[in-house]
């Protein structure tokens, strides 16, 4: 006898962006930074990209970011009868079940800390840009400095003449 067991994790990681220009503003500039590292606009309005094995996907109101990860495998049994033979592959399929979630556990936390990096490097820069518009529209920006601090946070100093 054969089956199939498949299964599937997910991790939620919640965007919360500042409100430095209005919700749809900001929403607009992420997924712009995001398209520029490669994710792709889904019909609903999401977007998303494959690190490695597991799927990330934006979703459409951009508040929040799936992780998630699946795994699946074929199970056999043989047996001479056929109640031995569902019992076998019904034993099978529970330990195809735990070696399967602790697979895709592993591959999600592989790459959660990329993820998260990438997350906040965009945000960043979203950050860094709608600073830039806001300063705009109360003046006419005469200087922008941009670093990095002792902790290697941005730091961004815009001179306004008002």
């Amino acid at each position: 006898m054969r089956g199939e067991v498949a299964t599937t994790d997910a991790i939620e990681l919640d965007v919360g962006m500042l409100e430095i220009l209005p919700e749809g503003a900001m929403t607009a500039l992420l997924r712009e930074e995001l398209a520029a590292s490669g994710w792709s606009k889904g019909q609903d309005g999401g977007m998303s990209r494959e690190f490695g094995e597991v799927a990330v996907t934006l979703s459409p109101d951009g508040r929040t970011v799936t992780v998630r990860a699946a795994a699946s495998k074929q199970v056999t049994a043989r047996a001479t009868s056929q109640e031995q033979a569902n019992s076998r592959l019904d034993a099978a399929g529970k330990q195809a079940e735990r070696d399967l979630a602790q697979e895709v556990a592993r591959r999600l936390g592989a790459h959660e800390g990329e993820i998260r990096g990438e997350l906040q490097a965009a945000l960043q820069k979203v950050y860094a840009e709608a600073l830039r518009q806001k300063a705009a529209s109360m003046g006419q920006i005469e200087s922008v400095h941009e670093g990095r601090g002792a902790d290697g946070e941005l730091e961004l100093t815009i001179k306004v003449r008002v």
